[in-house]
């Protein structure tokens, strides 16, 4: 939904607002199976998927959403990129977070990877 606000916001198009979503979608599954999966080259398989659509989703946000804002008042604008930037900041935390956590590598323990 969050996305679906951004996005409503910059003024983007229908199909670049589905595109949007369809990519969260698919992070968010493949997150999933990186979860559950049992083999461990399996769960890295599913992250790296994971961040990579996670990685285009960001592109996207700042390439096409960005030139779709930027014939909006000032307002708008500034209002678009301070929620992107948050976006951008909080959404990079979380495959570190992943990899680090008990689910990666299990560098730091529970406690460590909630407070992250």
């Amino acid at each position: 939904l969050f996305l679906l606000d951004i996005g409503l916001l910059a003024g983007a198009s229908n199909r670049d607002i589905l595109t949007l979503v369809g990519l969260d979608a698919f992070m968010i599954v493949t997150g999933l199976g990186a979860t559950l999966m049992k083999i461990p080259v399996a769960r890295f398989a599913f992250w790296t998927i994971s961040t990579i659509a996670m990685l285009v989703l960001l592109y996207y946000l700042v390439a096409v959403f960005g030139d779709a804002v930027s014939g909006s008042d000032p307002d708008t604008v500034s209002t678009f990129n301070a929620l992107r930037n948050i976006i951008l900041v909080t959404w990079l935390i979380y495959p570190v977070a992943w990899l680090v956590g008990t689910e990666g590598l299990n560098l730091i323990n529970l406690y460590g990877e909630t407070l992250l």
